[in-house]
């Protein structure tokens, strides 16, 4: 137990004190209280970055030895923990960024830290989740995958309870997107904390993304918002991170509070996002959409700015492409 004695004294860890670290949390054998106990010093000690990426290769390898590659491959995703309740923005943005031609691998969760999260919603557009090992198949036919985290990562049973048992966002809420079982080319990922952007870029920058862009949206949520100022670090392979803020005025978009964005239950999420894709819903969720979107079709090299990301979003659901995408997943 002397990772335990590290966590609870504050110590920085390195890549062999992280193997520790995760090889307790996964171990069926110890009991939970001390996973607890592990979990909620290392939450309430200052993570150091280089922990965040030796959290993140440590986990992948558990699973992965050589991660599976597909040229091209992004995922869409925000990290939980911001409180905001808002519909699964990040999901429904999906369909509309693959059904421009990217090849998008969702990894997503059932809910730890919100009503709804993106496997809870799948479940009710009766879209299964893929496994690794037919995801290659899958993005051929439909440019789209949605990969459940507990059925790539299945020792992270071990760990959600634990997860449970602490009332505020962890690291595995920080480390969940970024430990794709795909090595992905493109991230989009937004972040509930601010303080942690430039590490999370830079651990997008060390598991060797092309382009990704870390985000943190205005009044405190995982997704870029309308409400104001989104603060976004651009990671591209070869050159330093870059960080700026873009705000949804600017491309025509109308600002409007983060409230406006609520979601529900599953079932609530499920009739939101149909709406927004079969172009009936015109109202600041469709908007947040197009704004989630632009953003990934510029990370995705589909478009060379966000404006145009915007606007291509913005046809893709006007013209029915997106909800072509959707009914191509449900099988219709």
């Amino acid at each position: 137990m002397g990772i335990l004695k590290q966590l609870e004294q504050q110590q920085h860890l390195n890549q062999q004190d992280m193997k520790a670290f995760i090889d307790l949390m996964i171990n069926p054998q110890i009991e939970n209280q001390i996973k607890y106990k592990a979990l909620k010093s290392y939450t309430d000690k200052e993570m150091q970055q280089s922990e965040l990426t030796f959290l993140a290769k440590s986990l992948i390898k558990t699973m992965y030895e050589q991660q599976p590659v597909y040229e091209g491959s992004m995922c869409i995703c925000g990290t939980g923990g911001d409180q905001s309740g808002s519909f699964n923005i990040s999901t429904t943005a999906s369909f509309v960024v693959a059904s421009a031609g990217a090849s998008i691998i969702k990894h997503g969760n059932k809910s730890i830290t919100s009503n709804s999260g993106s496997t809870d919603l799948l479940d009710q557009l009766k879209i299964k989740t893929t496994p690794v090992k037919e995801v290659v198949q899958q993005l051929n036919q439909c440019h789209l995958a949605f990969v459940s985290a507990t059925e790539s990562y299945p020792i992270m049973k071990y760990i959600q309870p634990i997860r449970k048992m602490i009332s505020k966002p962890t690291i595995f809420n920080l480390v969940g997107p970024l430990i794709n079982p795909f090595k992905l080319t493109y991230q989009t990922m937004g972040i509930y904390d601010q303080s942690q952007l430039a590490n999370v870029a830079q651990t997008v920058k060390d598991l060797g993304r092309k382009k990704a862009v870390i985000l943190h949206g205005a009044g405190g949520m995982d997704e870029a918002s309308l409400s104001g100022d989104n603060l976004i670090y651009e990671v591209n392979a070869g050159k330093e991170i870059q960080h700026y803020t873009i705000n949804a005025k600017d491309f025509g978009l109308k600002n409007a509070a983060n409230d406006t964005l609520k979601g529900g239950t599953p079932e609530e999420n499920k009739a939101i996002a149909v709406n927004i894709l079969n172009g009936q819903d015109h109202s600041s969720k469709r908007d947040v959409v197009v704004l989630n979107a632009g953003i990934a079709l510029y990370v995705s090299e589909k478009v060379n700015d966000i404006a145009t990301g915007i606007q291509l979003a913005q046809q893709l659901i006007d013209d029915g492409t997106a909800m072509k995408q959707y009914l191509r997943m449900v099988g219709n």
